[in-house]
């Protein structure tokens, strides 16, 4: 009964006032379930995707591409790397993708869907001068503005003295508010405003150290609470783990009376788990050098 325990504990680290505090162990042993991730990136060289972003009919892949071509990214290159947005729809199907960028160096790190639909997408780019193929460098900070559809709508620009790179943008009050990383001595984190105009505020840097991110990923449907992390170890009341490998599982937690409903093995380590209505729980995991999607079909 003890091991038991043990999920109700890593549920109550994590989950917030609207989620699950715990979780009841069950009242007889349940089993684990194989989910099988619905689209693999296949990325390699140093492609890697840096945030999961949804709305009801689709979901967003936004990272930065070393290479050339991979079977996700069927745009050209830019030259140098590439930002890049991958739009999947509920299934996981390809729909469209689009690269971000210059000539020079470019990195996509963080998005935001809005309102009607146009993702919002910053990343840090070389400063090209007349024309040039820019320097290695990324000192610019870039907003790229995309359409449902992924037609780029506008690109905005700030020079910086040092390299900025954004982990997150969202929208607050009328503006939207980015904030990252800084190579500024004293001063790791940075904050900018960006108005829905495309005017990039004063950057202002802070001697706030950056949140180390969480290894525990919680998400709330209508019925259900949701948690994914790595168990070192099998869990009491649950069947078929294995003894002596870590597995990512993804839990399912009834709301109503906070009742084991399920828990299923993911491959891959977790990176991001959010609920979409329209879509359902949507998992991003990475093994092996790709990046896995995998996606839970609910209410």
């Amino acid at each position: 009964m003890k091991k038991a325990l043990l999920l109700g504990s890593a549920l109550a680290l994590v989950l917030s006032s609207a989620a699950v505090a715990a979780t009841k162990a069950p009242v007889a042993p349940i089993s684990i379930s194989n989910l099988n991730p619905s689209v693999s990136t296949y990325f390699s060289g140093g492609d890697q995707v840096s945030t999961l972003l949804t709305n009801t009919t689709a979901i967003y892949l936004v990272g930065t591409a070393e290479t050339t071509s991979s079977p996700l990214l069927t745009s050209a290159s830019l030259g140098g790397s590439d930002g890049f947005i991958v739009a999947l729809n509920s299934n996981g199907t390809h729909s469209w993708d689009l690269r971000l960028g210059t000539a020079g160096d470019d990195v996509a790190t963080a998005g935001y869907v809005d309102a009607a639909g146009d993702i919002w997408v910053v990343g840090a780019s070389a400063i090209s001068s007349n024309g040039a193929t820019p320097p290695p460098g990324l000192n610019r900070l870039t907003v790229w503005e995309v359409s449902s559809t992924g037609t780029l709508l506008n690109s905005f620009t700030k020079d910086l003295a040092e390299v900025d790179i954004p982990t997150s943008i969202i929208l607050k009050g009328s503006n939207y508010i980015i904030q990252g990383l800084s190579s500024r001595t004293g001063a790791p984190t940075f904050t900018v405003s960006l108005t829905p105009l495309g005017k990039l505020g004063t950057l202002k840097n802070s001697s706030i150290k950056p949140v180390a991110a969480s290894q525990i990923f919680s998400a709330t449907s209508a019925a259900y609470g949701w948690l994914s992390y790595v168990s070192p170890k099998p869990i009491g009341g649950v069947l078929g783990m294995p003894l002596h490998k870590s597995t990512t599982v993804l839990i399912k937690n009834s709301l109503k009376d906070r009742s084991l409903k399920g828990i299923y093995s993911v491959q891959g380590s977790a990176l991001s788990l959010v609920y979409q209505s329209g879509i359902g729980v949507i998992e991003l995991t990475s093994a092996a050098g790709s990046y896995l999607v995998t996606v839970v079909h609910t209410k």
